[in-house]
């Protein structure tokens, strides 16, 4: 019996063989080339060139369809190969994340919450907050909003519920502005403490310092205690 013998396998590899490999299946390839599967294979791990399983028409309908990572996922395939089919056959990339962004798009960010954005323009909150970012855009938030001064007057005149509603705030929003500037809610009483009162504590009797603060004396005395201050 004549000894098996591997037809080609000594042959010079040329470049317009060595762009072949992968594109079809090594057994296919070996029968065009006139080499035997194993030269084929050798030379393909060789060249770390991965086995490129044969597109049908049913793989070329999904393309474009969905993003390319989802067309991966469904057919089995490197995402890389999904994206070289797609160019090799001129179909677009549809993919939300990858829109050309738009001047009134652009205009939109920052000025409304980034799902806010997203839903406008039918893109990924992840991908608005990214182009934000990427612009240097700082995000909208109207608990940021300068406070004018025809609206901090309205702090401790009204109620918290009203003011929110006057200037288009959150409740919590229109609380720390007040609070910040030591401003007692309307109809409230209660008498913030300013860091100049604060120093006063422990200086002198506690009778003294609600004399000269107009507070009562046990307001003082817990405020004094409360801030671990000796009696003087």
């Amino acid at each position: 019996m004549p000894p098996v013998t591997n037809k080609g396998n000594n042959k010079r590899w040329t470049v317009e063989e060595d762009r072949l490999l992968g594109t079809k299946s090594d057994r296919a390839l070996a029968r065009k080339l006139g080499r035997s599967i194993g030269s084929i294979r050798k030379r393909r791990h060789l060249k770390h060139i991965r086995l490129i399983k044969p597109w049908t028409r049913e793989d070329d309908k999904l393309l474009g369809t969905r993003p390319d990572d989802q067309v991966a996922a469904l057919l089995r395939r490197p995402r890389y190969q999904v994206a070289y089919r797609r160019r090799q056959l001129g179909i677009s990339f549809k993919h939300p994340d990858y829109h050309v962004w738009k001047p009134g798009e652009i205009a939109m960010l920052g000025c409304q919450p980034d799902r806010k954005v997203a839903e406008l323009t039918g893109r990924t909150v992840k991908n608005v907050r990214h182009k934000r970012l990427k612009l240097g855009i700082p995000f909208f938030n109207p608990e940021f909003r300068p406070w004018k001064p025809e609206e901090l007057a309205l702090l401790g005149n009204v109620s918290d519920e009203e003011v929110a509603r006057r200037t288009n705030r959150p409740v919590s929003a229109v609380i720390r502005a007040r609070r910040r500037r030591n401003i007692h809610s309307a109809g409230n009483p209660y008498q913030f403490w300013t860091p100049e009162e604060d120093r006063l504590l422990g200086t002198r009797p506690d009778a003294q310092i609600a004399a000269m603060l107009n507070r009562s004396r046990e307001s003082v005395r817990q405020r004094r205690a409360n801030r671990g201050i000796p009696v003087p």
